[in-house]
């Protein structure tokens, strides 16, 4: 009798030619910060996940380079890193910003697996899914940043309507944590998403979704869900999505 699951246990272990590490199926670049506070639930704690999870620092790939524009000249750098994760058995490669879809064409270009470096790809399709009348709204690292060569990166029209955007450079204990290499104060962060979720939909009533752009903010999603009442999406809706085709359950 054909056993499915025999065959999907063997696929994540097939070897690759330099591959040294096995049944990780997912590949995550990181940034490169001397400060690192990943707590459960952020795309940088591996227990955040349900498979195993394989990590790579990007070399070079500092906070302020991937937030803004001047970054470009380490797409090299990151197709690099992308490509060594798959030679060593990554099924999938993931990251540790959203503002990485920046890298999102040049890294598609090197591997053969499938990539998906930032939620924001996730917006084209929610937009679709929110009903007529209603918009998605998006909370970001930093609304500021998230300019039109970002939103057309991941296939996100620049004239959007139904797009409504809330960032996080206003929220001072945020900032001081992932921006500025500071302490990280947990409640006084979830207080100030949530206070930035409600004030989004406050200004825009037709909100009916809400995207988190920034892979530190899934550890307060489902605070944000009891307190806005909406479906919430963000890296580890994306990379679970990708997880539950690469490993499917038998019926």
């Amino acid at each position: 009798m054909f056993d499915t699951r025999t065959v999907e246990r063997r696929r994540h272990f097939i070897s690759k030619p330099k591959q040294s590490y096995f049944g990780a199926p997912v590949g995550i670049l990181l940034l490169q910060t001397d400060n690192l506070k990943f707590i459960p639930g952020s795309v940088g704690n591996a227990a955040t996940w349900s498979v195993p999870v394989r990590y790579k620092v990007v070399p070079g790939l500092a906070t302020d380079l991937v937030l803004g524009p001047n970054g470009a000249h380490l797409s090299a750098a990151v197709a690099q890193a992308a490509v060594e994760l798959v030679e060593e058995g990554a099924q999938l490669i993931t990251s540790a910003c959203g503002f990485m879809v920046r890298f999102q064409k040049a890294v598609r270009s090197a591997v053969d697996v499938p990539v998906l470096l930032s939620p924001m790809l996730l917006a084209p399709m929610l937009e679709m899914m929110v009903p007529k009348g209603q918009s998605l709204g998006v909370i970001t690292a930093s609304a500021s940043l998230l300019s039109p060569d970002v939103l057309a990166a991941a296939g996100i029209s620049t004239n959007e309507a139904r797009l409504a955007v809330a960032g996080l450079e206003g929220a001072p204990a945020f900032c001081r944590a992932f921006l500025e290499d500071g302490e990280l104060d947990v409640s006084t962060i979830q207080a100030e998403v949530i206070d930035t979720a409600m004030a989004l939909i406050k200004d825009r009533p037709d909100v009916g979704m809400l995207l988190l752009e920034c892979s530190e903010l899934p550890p307060y999603a489902a605070a944000i869900q009891e307190a806005t009442g909406l479906p919430v999406f963000d890296f580890t809706s994306m990379v679970e999505f990708m997880v539950s085709g690469m490993v499917r359950k038998p019926f």
